[in-house]
């Protein structure tokens, strides 16, 4: 097999995956309003086989493991069951010396379960976070019968516990037209905790489901928003994680200048990101259009899949006219023009640029 350049990007040494992600399971115990995981998939209890898992990153990437392995569900905490599948996945990863994350809501992981977590191995959860009001909180996880007191004091208590076990979390707002005064609050929200382990991330929509795109903030409230949050983190005690960013550096030069505290993390979906859904399909990134999977794990390796995919080839050649010597395409910070998962589920094609289209579907919302 030959593993040269399988998850290479334009900066030198890149020879291997830095991210591996795995769905472990598509249901969750909230119903998020920007949530994209229900293209042409019902959510269902059905798990990853570990075994798949396995034998990827042992058989497959051996020679070349990633860097880091990010589990997801779905939610990966949600029940007793789905608990006890990511402890085997954690235990896995960690005999193989591998980093992991998981991305959670952080509602079913309670201290306890921290602990256990922590010893299986996790690196890193990242926390969906996206108000500090505690009825915004709840509404927009879809749990507009919980207690939403209740609900927030139960996520402060579990955060708390991650923490307390050691874990790194990010506390993770994904913005949209409802949610946009809440950044510097929640800033301070993540300050509160006094913890060299904690930070706060940003995560801009990506609007692969067409259901999102009406869930979008107009570009002059998102810069508002953005700019204020980048002089308060400055200014700060914790670190800033920004990705996805659909206000691009071409446009918005001012956002993008080296500032204390704040992390902007660039696009590497087709370079050196993977995604595998629990299915066993295998996608540029976690929220490509699911329906065009580059291939199956149960049919093709990893490595196979990559290799062979016109899709991903056509990923890392084809751009739009007005990009094409632009100095953010290629590297650590390739933006996209936002994101070319946008661009190839509204065109089928890599030839537009996401911000426009992002753009027309704020204007039809008028």
């Amino acid at each position: 097999m030959n593993y040269s350049g399988i998850g290479s990007n334009s900066e030198p040494g890149g020879t291997r995956f830095k991210v591996v992600e795995f769905q472990l399971q598509q249901a969750c115990n909230v119903q998020c309003l920007y949530c994209g995981y229900e293209q042409e998939f019902s959510r269902t209890g059905d798990y990853l086989p570990l075994e798949l898992m396995e034998r990827t990153l042992v058989q497959d990437l051996g020679p070349c493991p990633p860097e880091w392995v990010w589990l997801e569900g779905g939610e990966v905490t949600m029940d007793d069951s789905s608990r006890a599948y990511l402890l085997q996945a954690l235990e896995l990863i960690q005999r193989l010396g591998i980093r992991s994350r998981i991305n959670t809501n952080a509602q079913k992981c309670s201290p306890a379960f921290s602990r256990e977590l922590a010893r299986a191995g996790l690196s890193f959860a990242c926390v969906s976070c996206d108000s500090t009001d505690p009825d915004l909180f709840s509404w927009m996880r879809g749990q507009k019968s919980t207690n939403s007191r209740e609900l927030w004091e139960e996520f402060n208590h579990n955060v708390q516990g991650l923490l307390e076990a050691g874990i790194t979390v990010d506390l993770e707002v994904t913005l949209n037209r409802y949610n946009t005064g809440e950044l510097e609050r929640v800033y301070e929200y993540v300050e509160s905790f006094n913890s060299s382990n904690i930070m706060m991330g940003v995560q801009f929509l990506v609007a692969t489901a067409d259901h999102i795109f009406p869930l979008y903030p107009d570009p002059l409230t998102q810069h508002q928003a953005l700019k204020n949050l980048l002089e308060r983190a400055e200014k700060g005690t914790v670190p800033l994680r920004i990705c996805c960013c659909s206000l691009v550096p071409c446009r918005y030069p001012d956002l993008y200048r080296p500032r204390k505290n704040v992390i902007w993390v660039g696009c590497t979906c087709g370079y050196n990101y993977v995604h595998v859904h629990a299915t066993g399909h295998v996608f540029l990134c976690g929220f490509w259009d699911h329906r065009q999977p580059l291939g199956n794990l149960k049919e093709k390796s990893l490595v196979e899949i990559w290799q062979e995919s016109r899709i991903r080839q056509e990923s890392q050649v084809i751009r739009p006219q007005q990009c094409r010597d632009c100095k953010y395409w290629e590297g650590k910070y390739r933006c996209h023009n936002t994101c070319f998962a946008v661009v190839h589920r509204r065109t089928g094609s890599f030839h537009r640029e996401a911000y426009g289209l992002i753009e027309e579907a704020l204007n039809e919302r008028k």
